[in-house]
């Protein structure tokens, strides 16, 4: 009886204390520390609590989790200096004209040096700060050329009806170039073409052909070109430059949501929200990425790697009324200017989509300045509207190639469509 009873209170406290520790272990908190593995649903709220991450990155992750069964690692902080994701040739620039560049009273840039990043020194206390860093930006070091020559878009609506979209697109700049010769400008470039950019379509079908090149300008008063080549009509298009909002072929992200941003900066009015400590996406192994090895694990979302790092929280609102959102905030890393994360709101100020990109690390051409070189390789968007989104992912990519300009010519534009 003895041995029965002792052998019933021996398992009760072995129960009790198995059953505390499961209890105590389903309540560590999650402080996004390196190593640490987001889980659940309730931990990205947690999170968002204590403000390591925003609620536009909570809804866009919280599909991998719920739905997909995935989890989201944190991972050590990375090293992202200038120094170390940019061209030898970008750094020394931006050494030279350190503290030439100023704000013009339309917040245009003046007395720029032509090359580098032109605030590199912005602190969070300058008044100034939004604009600078906006510029930082569009500055920022990617290159004087880029071939992308294999991309895939998965675009996904509300019934999980899955649309692959496929195609190439290049990009090359004719002034304020710092990796390639001639620099600092094309002949005949200066003071005009600042660069251009050609995307094509080559999947599905009913896409096939369909592209477009835009041309932008170094004079922000002067409206980016826009010309899309049609399948249909057999010919090329003049688009309206001012019309930024729509989205081509599908896409959900429109004009200026391309790589997070790429409209025209003195448009919009930028405000430095705060500075503080994040989680945001990480670098992400580029041949991984290219092997497509689980960055498409559904339709709607590419994988997620997260460290935590000093993010700036950047407010752009538009001096348009009329413009198709009332604001966007962005995550910006202050150590190489590159936006990671945004979120897009509709006029009457509700959050209408979200948008990430993930940045992989390139050994820059000794020819093209050397160093380094990161680029854009993967990423998603999400209408939370309608509920339809996807993600992309490169295949291959050529990191500042010599190329020719006669790549990115309406005649080339036409003839790639036919």
């Amino acid at each position: 009886m003895y041995k029965s009873n002792f052998k019933s209170i021996f398992i009760g406290l072995i129960s009790i204390l198995f059953l505390l520790g499961v209890f105590a272990t389903s309540t560590i908190a999650l402080e996004g520390k390196a190593g640490e593995v987001i889980k659940t649903v309730e931990e990205l709220k947690e999170l968002e609590t204590k403000g390591l991450l925003s609620h536009g990155q909570v809804l866009s992750y919280i599909e991998l989790i719920k739905d997909f069964g995935l989890t989201i690692p944190i991972v050590k902080t990375t090293d992202r200096r200038l120094q170390f994701t940019a061209s030898k040739t970008y750094v020394e620039y931006t050494e030279k004209n350190k503290g030439k560049a100023k704000i013009g009273p339309n917040d245009e840039l003046l007395n720029y040096g032509g090359q580098g990043l032109p605030f590199p020194d912005v602190k969070p206390d300058d008044p100034q700060a939004g604009i600078k860093a906006a510029l930082n930006w569009d500055l920022r070091h990617t290159g004087d050329s880029a071939v992308m020559p294999n991309w895939d878009y998965l675009l996904t609506d509300s019934k999980g009806n899955v649309k692959n979209l496929g195609g190439l697109s290049n990009s090359m700049r004719f002034t304020r170039r710092t990796d390639r010769d001639p620099r600092p400008f094309l002949t005949g470039a200066r003071g005009e073409v600042w660069f251009k950019y050609l995307i094509q379509f080559t999947k599905p079908f009913a896409s096939k052909g369909l592209g477009q090149v835009q041309i932008k300008y170094e004079d922000p008063k002067r409206e980016s070109d826009l010309y899309v080549y049609v399948p249909g009509l057999r010919r090329n298009v003049r688009v309206g430059g001012g019309n930024r909002c729509d989205c081509l072929g599908g896409f959900v992200f429109n004009m200026d949501d391309a790589d997070l941003w790429s409209g025209d900066t003195t448009k919009f009015k930028w405000k430095l929200l705060e500075v503080r400590e994040k989680l945001t996406n990480s670098w992400h192994p580029w041949a991984d990425v290219k092997a497509g090895k689980d960055y498409i694990p559904k339709a709607h979302w590419t994988k997620q790697i997260l460290e935590r790092r000093k993010v700036w929280i950047i407010e752009q609102t538009p001096k348009d009324p009329a413009y198709c959102y009332s604001k966007r905030i962005y995550h910006q890393d202050p150590e190489n200017w590159i936006f990671t994360f945004m979120e897009m709101y509709d006029r009457s100020g509700s959050l209408w989509k979200t948008e990430t990109q993930n940045h992989s690390i390139f050994p820059n051409p000794e020819e093209a300045g050397g160093g380094y070189l990161s680029n854009n390789i993967s990423g998603d968007t999400l209408d939370h509207k309608i509920f339809e989104g996807g993600p992309y992912y490169h295949h291959d990519i050529q990191v500042n190639p010599n190329i020719s300009a006669d790549m990115f010519t309406l005649d080339a534009l036409r003839r790639a469509g036919r």
